[in-house]
């Protein structure tokens, strides 16, 4: 009951800070490093794209390759609500819920997946790997984008946003702060980075934002995408 309180509060504010300032401008810094390198598979007017947990920052808004569908796939109802109203006019573009398990589409389905700081909030992410793999197709790619927490770098950032800025931008305690992120970055990077690796060690291109230094602790992003 608490954390649904904490939320309801926290998400509208949250979110449009996500997308102002020095956060904002990472975050968008993030999204386009993962186009830049998208030059794994021909993408054309019939490929059918998905993109898992988009939130109100949807990677969509960075996308510099053709595609024939694009689904939304999330288990907010606020974020698909905001994401019909954002794309309504888009024909191209369908909206689907789930429970945040199972992919609720038939395996080989999808030319590229795309989730975007969201394996972080999963349960069981090495499940879901697994599963977003599966509905992939040949070929296909699964790009993802993963903030560093708890690198030390990123861990510095946060003690700057807790001291010096939720006050006044989030309008919450210390504590509430911390509780959100206690709550929600449930897997760390380096738990998420080693799955990957072992899994999939080579079949990916990975790419450390913004210094370029292959560390977590001196970067703020992992980016990667999984070739199948």
């Amino acid at each position: 009951m608490y954390k649904k309180k904490v939320f309801s509060k926290l998400e509208k504010k949250y979110n449009a800070y996500q997308d102002a300032g020095t956060v904002g401008f990472l975050m968008q810094m993030c999204h386009r490093q993962l186009e830049n390198n998208i030059d794994l598979i021909t993408f054309n007017k019939k490929n059918n794209i998905l993109e898992i947990g988009a939130g109100s920052s949807p990677h969509i808004n960075y996308v510099n390759h053709y595609f024939g569908h694009y689904t939304f796939l999330e288990n907010s109802k606020y974020a698909i609500n905001y994401l019909k109203k954002k794309f309504k006019k888009d024909k191209r573009i369908s909206y689907k819920i789930y429970q945040g398990k199972k992919i609720p589409f038939k395996s080989n389905y999808f030319d590229r997946i795309i989730i975007s700081h969201c394996l972080e909030h999963i349960p069981f992410p090495e499940e879901f790997l697994f599963e977003m793999m599966s509905k992939l197709k040949q070929g296909g790619v699964l790009s993802i984008s993963l903030p560093t927490d708890p690198g030390l770098l990123f861990r510095l950032g946060r003690l700057y946003l807790k001291f010096f800025s939720i006050k006044k931008k989030y309008q919450i305690t210390e504590e509430e702060f911390d509780y959100m992120n206690a709550t929600e970055h449930i897997n760390s990077i380096f738990a998420l980075k080693s799955l990957i690796k072992f899994h999939y060690k080579n079949k990916i291109k990975e790419f450390y934002l913004p210094f370029k230094i292959k560390l977590i602790d001196l970067n703020l992003f992992y980016n990667v995408h999984i070739i199948k």
